[in-house]
């Protein structure tokens, strides 16, 4: 689990909380659920209309990587990278048949299966770099798909407040619910502009960084493997892919 993810999360919120305490504020005028109904879901609402079914599952599958993020060992694929560069080059191509099942990542099973297949390693290398940069643009839709969450957010938040202080100017022969209501009305932009700047757009900048280590390791993954089917030497091989970190 990445706790950093949790510590920032808390410690975001906490300063809000703290300042409005600070300020002689009462942290009950801060709990509003009307407020966060229309900030949240209408958020969310406002991003379905600009989608489809498939790319908000894909988003929402892609936020569990904010707590639980994907592991990429590089040190690990060159150190295996090496082992079958030896290993080919002492004995066959072929004889990697038996390593194809031992890989973890599918991503280089795939690859390496088509190189022990015979495919051309120029054809082949295209191939991957292309079904690499077509993972990268699903993930970057999904991203896409949550920073538009976080984009319409403070608008929303800003609509909240509008709706709010309609609600208060019905209440203008009663000064104190007047003033009640429209401090409560500006909740609704606080919780928009909190909502996307520290929550959506954090997490978004988070995942864009995980994907673009995704797409790193499997440019590194391509250039073993490639290295490997035109019978590259595992020495010149193993410095080549130390420039991937």
């Amino acid at each position: 689990m990445d706790l950093m993810t949790l510590a920032g999360l808390i410690i975001a919120f906490s300063s809000v909380l703290l300042a409005n305490w600070l300020g002689g504020g009462e942290v009950i005028l801060l709990l509003n659920l009307p407020s966060a109904i229309i900030v949240v879901v209408g958020s969310i609402g406002a991003t379905l209309i600009q989608s489809n079914v498939r790319e908000a599952i894909r988003a929402i599958a892609l936020i569990k990587w904010s707590l639980f993020p994907p592991v990429y060992d590089f040190n690990s694929a060159r150190t295996a990278l090496n082992n079958l560069a030896h290993k080919a080059r002492r004995l066959s191509l072929l004889s990697l048949e038996e390593d194809v099942a031992l890989l973890a990542n599918p991503f280089a099973s795939r690859a390496l299966q088509m190189a022990i297949d015979g495919a051309d390693p120029e054809l082949l290398a295209d191939r991957l770099h292309d079904e690499a940069a077509r993972i990268r643009d699903k993930r970057m839709s999904s991203i896409g798909f949550l920073e538009s969450i976080g984009g319409y957010a403070p608008t929303l938040g800003i609509m909240g407040s509008v709706l709010g202080l309609i609600q208060a100017m019905a209440n203008l022969d009663s000064p104190e619910a007047l003033g009640h209501g429209i401090a409560v009305a500006f909740v609704s932009t606080l919780y928009g502009q909190g909502f996307a700047n520290l929550v959506v757009f954090p997490i978004v900048k988070k995942l864009t960084g995980y994907a673009d280590q995704e797409l790193l390791y499997h440019q590194l993954l391509i250039d073993g493997v490639h290295g490997i089917a035109v019978g590259k030497h595992p020495h010149r091989l193993e410095l080549e892919l130390n420039t991937y970190e």
